[in-house]
Parts: structure tokens; C-alpha cells; sequence
């Protein structure tokens, strides 16, 4: 079922074709609370894994091999820019959304020399982050084919 915890490093496939794996990154329980329910309603969307910090997610994504990351920026031990330098070095072609309460012009910039593709302000609303997810998951189904 879409949106359930533990999904295999493989992308699973439904009648309408495989399913895109998301990481959440953000250390407020609640949030990715909220985040796994919305995602779930995405037929086509599956959580493979959560973590609370910037180290646990640089793991999980190694391990779990995500289709697309949503990062929070402030976390404890290691932020989302730290985790994402790090994602980015190994694994560029993933991309990763940062979602945030402290969206500012100067955070772009670092974002994006970190490695991350989009940011978006929580404040703007959980649609903006599902459009950016959705831009990202069909350039990443697109550099796909073109290496195929």
C-alpha cells in the first residue's frame, strides 16, 4: 500500500507503473506525521523512510535509495545543508526538496550549492511542496529514459 514504512531498495509497480519512493527528512514527529498522510494519498507516491536529523538521513537515503527527498532545513546534529552536501556528493541524480519555516533568499543560494533543487516555504502551504515534488519526480522519470 502506498505510504507505508519499510518499502525495498526496488521501486514497486502498481496498474498505473512504478511507484516514486520518498524519504522525509524533519525532526518534528508531527510534521512528518502530516507529510506521510498527504503523500499517501498520492496513488503513485511511497514513504520508504523517515528520519529526525541530517546523519540519519544521509543513511536512509543511501540505503533506502530514494526517487525524491523532502528535507527540513533546521534540525539538530546536522542540518538539511549539511545532509544534502553530503546526498549530493554521492548520489546527484536524487533530487532533494527542502521544505522550511525559514525560507530566505540567502538560504536559496546555499540550498542550491548544497545540492538541493527546490526550496519551499512551509508557510506557502503543502500544495507548493506536492507541486515540487511532482516537478522532480517527472525530470528525474525523464533523465531515466534518456540514460536508458
Amino acid at each position: 500500500m502506498p505510504g507505508v514504512l519499510g518499502c525495498s531498495s526496488e521501486t514497486g509497480s502498481t496498474e498505473g507503473g512504478s511507484l516514486a519512493k520518498i524519504l522525509i527528512v524533519d525532526d518534528r514527529e508531527s510534521m512528518r506525521t502530516a507529510l506521510k498522510a498527504m503523500f499517501a494519498m498520492r496513488p503513485h507516491w511511497e514513504i520508504c523512510g523517515e528520519a529526525d536529523d541530517g546523519h540519519e538521513a544521509v543513511a536512509k537515503a543511501h540505503h533506502l535509495q530514494p526517487d525524491v527527498i523532502v528535507m527540513d532545513f533546521k534540525m539538530p546534529l546536522s542540518d538539511g545543508l549539511q545532509a544534502a552536501t553530503e546526498i549530493y556528493r554521492t548520489m546527484p541524480s536524487v533530487p532533494i526538496v527542502m521544505y522550511t519555516l525559514y525560507k530566505t533568499s540567502e538560504l536559496e543560494v546555499a540550498a542550491k550549492l548544497a545540492g538541493v533543487r527546490c526550496v519551499v516555504a512551509k508557510e506557502d502551504g503543502v500544495q507548493n511542496l506536492l507541486s515540487a515534488i511532482e516537478a522532480e519526480l517527472i525530470v528525474r522519470k525523464y533523465q531515466k529514459k534518456s540514460k536508458s
